[in-house]
């Protein structure tokens, strides 16, 4: 398997990035996610756009431009020839010591894996999730220092839940370790419009939705009313949408999905095949 490391393609069990690298030393660096669909890249422009987003944040600078990575990202796809593939850029400080505010040799990396797509089955039996009383640190980048999301990993993980979903200091719910999450209440669906990162399938589905003229509103979600609400779905980009049929052991409406998060998963589907 290969790697892009720093603009060369190089056997993943060769690659070496320096100790000294500040993305290993502190967690100072940022992360996309990304899949194909049918060989080709999903939202790549979304991705690359967010990419560069949460890196000024930290203030590191991407210093390859979109043309040349998407080139990279093509060609590892190539090179590697999974059927589909899950794609991960990471960018960090590179060695730079303890100055934050730039980067004199920022590292980038790129990887590509066979993309597990999420069973048929589990999708028609739902999943279960819990609530973690924890945020993540600067919501609107995404940071590879993950450390909130693997706390909330260990708690899903001793619940036997698919996911862990954290809940703010007033009682609000924000999003997954690694998805957005929605609720369906009364025919509207809802997601947190704050304190989150700004996900791409996310984005995709809410802009899917209102043209297939379903209301989606992005507000405060208070834990009690989610608890209470008549559907519950994931998204990420590798997942797509998975529906949510039990909170903290207590099953969501029906405990099955239900017919909005099914509708909304075949209105995806369709947006996907129109716009790839």
């Amino acid at each position: 398997m290969f790697v892009l490391l720093n603009g060369k393609f190089i056997k993943a069990g060769v690659a070496k990035i320096s100790v000294m690298d500040n993305g290993f030393l502190y967690g100072d660096g940022v992360y996309e996610t990304l899949r194909t669909y049918g060989g080709k890249i999903w939202q790549v422009d979304e991705h690359l756009l967010r990419l560069r987003s949460s890196a000024a944040l930290l203030k590191i600078d991407v210093l390859w431009d979109d043309k040349r990575l998407v080139l990279w990202l093509k060609k590892l796809c190539v090179l590697n020839g999974f059927g589909e593939s899950r794609i991960r850029i990471s960018v960090t400080r590179g060695v730079n010591g303890m100055d934050f505010n730039g980067a004199k040799k920022p590292t980038i990396l790129m990887q590509t894996t066979k993309l597990k797509e999420v069973a048929r089955s589990v999708k028609m039996a739902g999943v279960k999730i819990v609530t973690v009383k924890m945020k993540r640190l600067l919501p609107q980048a995404k940071s590879i220092s993950l450390l909130p999301m693997i706390l909330a990993r260990q708690a899903a993980d001793k619940a036997k839940a698919y996911e862990a979903v954290f809940v703010d200091e007033k009682g609000c719910v924000l999003e997954g370790t690694v998805t957005n999450v929605f609720m369906v209440k009364g025919g509207v669906v809802y997601t947190a419009g704050r304190g989150v990162l700004p996900g791409t399938t996310a984005g995709a589905l809410i802009k899917a939705a209102r043209s297939a003229g379903i209301k989606v509103v992005r507000g405060s979600v208070p834990l009690a009313v989610f608890r209470r609400a008549d559907e519950v779905f994931l998204t990420n980009a590798p997942r797509g949408i998975v529906p949510v049929v039990q909170i903290d052991g207590k099953k969501v409406g029906s405990g099955r999905p239900g017919e909005m998060t099914r509708k909304l998963m075949s209105v995806f589907e369709e947006y996907i095949c129109k716009n790839i």
